[in-house]
């Protein structure tokens, strides 16, 4: 390699590094939701569980990280529902206020959630699902999100642990007891 070739490759290698972060804040952090979808989905878990003066709530437990791996490893099954439960979500609330759900204050995104759980919302958009089947799914994996061990992608720092007052559960593989005979 001649010195001329050397520098046009080591001057390519910077010319990417500088440009790298400009191309990194377009990365979405996801494995399933769009970036949109996940602020829906944020806003709908802070909603569920919300953090109050003592305790953080859902965001700050990484639920939106343990739905959105769950999705894609687990709960497969359930992407069709999401895809669709979000969308419905989005087009009713903009069609009632002009807004996407992320973007409402915290007690009118409750007053939606109520009408929501109890199919009392413009039934539109949702065409196979009812708007509280969506919303109990959202519900469980939320609950599942912060209380399950921090493994599955929740629960950061043991927050639900430490609010409850438990002990870390320690993992350590199976646990196997012999009988007296050492069977």
């Amino acid at each position: 390699m001649n010195r001329k070739e050397f520098m046009r490759i080591t001057l390519a290698g910077i010319g990417n590094l500088i440009a790298l972060p400009s191309c990194v804040s377009t990365i979405n952090p996801y494995r399933f939701f769009t970036g949109e979808e996940a602020k829906c989905i944020i806003a709908l878990s802070e909603q569920i569980i919300p953090a109050d003066d003592e305790w953080p709530g859902a965001t700050y437990a990484g639920v939106i990280n343990y739905i959105d791996k769950q999705l894609v490893e687990v709960f497969i099954e359930d992407q069709a529902k999401y895809r669709e439960g979000i969308l419905a979500l989005q087009l009713t609330r903009r069609k009632m206020l002009g807004k996407s759900f992320d973007e409402l204050k915290f007690d009118v995104q409750t007053e939606f959630l109520h009408k929501l759980e109890k199919n009392e919302v413009s039934r539109d958009h949702w065409q196979n699902y009812k708007p509280s089947d969506f919303f109990n799914m959202v519900i469980n994996h939320t609950m599942q999100g912060f209380y399950s061990s921090p493994r599955h992608g929740g629960n950061r720092n043991y927050v639900s642990y430490r609010m409850l007052d438990l002990d870390y559960p320690l993992i350590v593989g199976q646990n196997r007891y012999r009988g007296v005979n050492g069977e």
